[in-house]
């Protein structure tokens, strides 16, 4: 049995591993013409008057391929993100058997997702639908992302079979085995119309708290995490709603959150970082850190933090500034014996700032649900993001001078030395005038800043000739994998939140915690709580969407300032990036860090948790921290 197994593993792969390498590569060769149509658009706008219409629409038509065309890919390199706590202590029989459920469900979940955008792209097809600042129909678009996405469900049947063959060899009495696992599997995937034939109906927010619960129990068995959401997503819609409107969620969601021109930022963004870590840049921004306080106790995490802050000041997103400066930061902080919880949980942490520094994501999503400037709330989060990085360096001295053994001491620089270094700076202080200044200056979005960035990274990497063609591919590389996993992340995330939000959970929560009759700062701390809890869940965008229109009345009602609120909501939310067991950030560093048990690096981010707690503490109680900067621009 397990070698028929296997020779159909086999079969699959011998078509499916050259193909999706190749496709992977022409998805990364789409994040260049991306750029550059980006680019060619705002000059064209900037210096003529004459912008090259549709091109809203064309980059996120190519965003989303890029985002389905590299997910087989992912999946051949394990690149797909899952929590590694439990199930390696396990017995060799209990894995493999884990595995081979998981497994199930994950192509259960993408076979849907195939199926129903495959009957979206006939539908387009049909109707011959295009928006009308383009020239071509949306079907083409939507028929390559079926293509990566059965791509993506031959790779983890592969994978199935594989496991499956691993059961029947590893195990006593197999087909009792095979047998169970396909008992479980019918039982869960099946489960929601079960219920519904059964008659048994439980409120929504039930429903909703044990569908969380499933999820963070599929999760720490290592179901990856994106198809984990989705798979409790697609059960829960069922349940509540029914067998059709959950493929409706399958048909229209996947490739309308891939095809969202907001987030063509992560790309962006990513291969900015990318170019400039192959061409050195960050790391002599990380070397310039070093510099100045590497030759103390705990400094290679120091001076990562410092790397992070200044990365975010180029770059504006938190997964991406942790992805990089991992990189960059956790091979120089293992070969000086730094503790892995300290060395990892610095890098995620320090990842946080990346949405804090302007530019900020969830400072532009911010300011357009609420209609306040984006230009004050991107101001208004200097400060505070300096004040909460040199909080962070300040936590890590302290826990290595009363145990040294965290982080030992690296070598010894002199003041001149020291002085020196800061002409590693000037290619980060470059990026971010030119970016920031464009933003301001109304030259480009913040969206738009992302591939002007990209393109300016590109320009000084090629002026200092210090970026290889191997460095260039593999920059394009990472960034599709990159792209790939955290963008499918988001897509089940974004399904999850249907879910969620049918479940009326947020809106159950939100509704008590504004009805208390008590002082208006335990009401903010309640809020602030309740952006910690959806924060383990949610992606940001869905998080503010659901939570805004309810709490946003409430703070101005409250009588507190909504760009210092902005400010700590999104503090907020990167708590929860950061927050066992669903921490996206740390997901993040599991991949750069493959070495390190995810347990080793939540051990690490606790305390960074607390900083930031204090820091929150001090907004409040101080909220000109935030607030002085937009004054003075007023």
């Amino acid at each position: 049995m397990d070698k028929v197994l296997e020779r159909l593993a086999g079969y699959i792969g011998v078509a499916l591993v050259p193909v999706s390498r190749y496709i992977n590569i022409a998805a990364v060769s789409i994040v260049v013409v991306m750029m550059l149509w980006v680019v060619a658009d705002v000059s064209g706008r900037f210096f003529f008057a004459s912008p090259i219409k549709g091109t809203l629409d064309y980059v996120r038509f190519m965003l989303a391929i890029v985002v389905f065309w590299g997910a087989a890919y992912c999946q051949l390199q394990k690149r797909h993100v899952r929590i590694d706590i439990f199930v390696p202590k396990l017995p060799k029989t209990a894995q493999v058997v884990i595995d081979s459920i998981t497994y199930i469900f994950s192509v259960v979940v993408i076979a849907v997702m195939t199926w129903q955008t495959g009957v979206y792209t006939m539908q387009t097809f049909a109707s011959k639908y295009h928006p009308l600042s383009t020239f071509f129909p949306v079907w083409p678009s939507v028929a390559l992302v079926t293509l990566g996405a059965g791509l993506l469900f031959l790779a983890l049947l592969q994978d199935t079979l594989i496991s499956l063959a691993n059961v029947w060899k590893t195990t006593r009495l197999p087909a009792l085995w095979l047998l169970l696992i396909g008992v479980i599997s019918v039982a869960m995937i099946g489960l929601a119309s079960w219920l519904n034939a059964a008659g048994v109906e439980v409120s929504p927010l039930t429903a909703g708290l044990i569908g969380a619960a499933l999820m963070l129990t599929l999760m720490l068995l290592r179901m990856p995490i994106a198809f984990s959401m989705a798979f409790i997503g697609l059960i829960g819609f069922w349940y509540l709603r029914g067998f059709a409107p959950a493929l409706s969620i399958f048909m229209n969601v996947p490739y309308g959150t891939a095809a969202t021109f907001l987030f063509t930022v992560l790309p962006f963004f990513v291969f900015m970082g990318l170019l400039c870590f192959h061409s050195g840049v960050s790391r002599e921004l990380y070397e310039t850190a070093y510099a100045w306080v590497g030759d103390r106790q705990g400094g290679l995490a120091m001076a990562t933090i410092g790397g992070c802050a200044g990365f975010a000041a180029i770059c504006g997103d938190s997964l991406a500034t942790a992805a990089t400066m991992g990189a960059i930061s956790l091979p120089e902080m293992k070969k000086y014996k730094y503790n892995s919880s300290l060395a990892t949980g610095s890098v995620a942490a320090g990842g946080t700032l990346g949405i804090l520094i302007p530019p900020s994501v969830g400072f532009i999503i911010y300011g357009l649900l609420t209609e306040e400037s984006i230009g004050m709330l991107f101001i208004a989060g200097i400060i505070p993001g300096i004040l909460l990085a040199g909080m962070f360096m300040f936590s890590i001295y302290i826990r290595c001078r009363f145990n040294p053994a965290l982080g030992p001491k690296g070598g010894q620089t002199t003041f001149i030395e020291k002085v020196k270094s800061l002409k590693g700076t000037w290619a980060t202080l470059l990026l971010f005038l030119f970016v920031m200044g464009g933003i301001y200056g109304g030259a480009f979005t913040p969206t738009e800043g992302g591939a002007l960035g990209a393109f300016g990274a590109l320009v000084i990497a090629l002026v200092r000739r210090k970026i290889t063609r191997k460095g260039f591919t593999q920059a394009l590389l990472d960034t599709g994998q990159n792209t790939s996993m955290i963008l499918l992340i988001i897509v089940g995330v974004f399904i999850l939140g249907y879910f969620v939000s049918m479940s009326e959970i947020p809106l159950q929560l939100s509704n008590w915690i504004v009805s208390l009759e008590v002082s208006r700062y335990v009401i903010l701390a309640l809020i602030l709580f309740l952006y910690v809890l959806l924060g383990m869940l949610m992606n940001i965008i869905p998080m503010i969407m659901i939570t805004l229109p309810i709490f946003y009345p409430t703070i101005l009602a409250l009588g507190f300032d909504p760009i210092w609120f902005g400010v700590v909501m999104v503090i907020m939310m990167e708590m929860g990036q950061i927050t066992p067991p669903v921490g996206v950030n740390v997901f993040v560093i599991a991949g750069v860090a493959k070495d390190v048990p995810m347990g080793t690096i939540f051990k690490g981010i606790l305390p960074f948790w607390g900083v930031e707690v204090v820091c929150i503490i001090l907004l409040t109680a101080f909220p000109q921290i935030a607030l002085f900067l937009p004054n003075m621009m007023k």
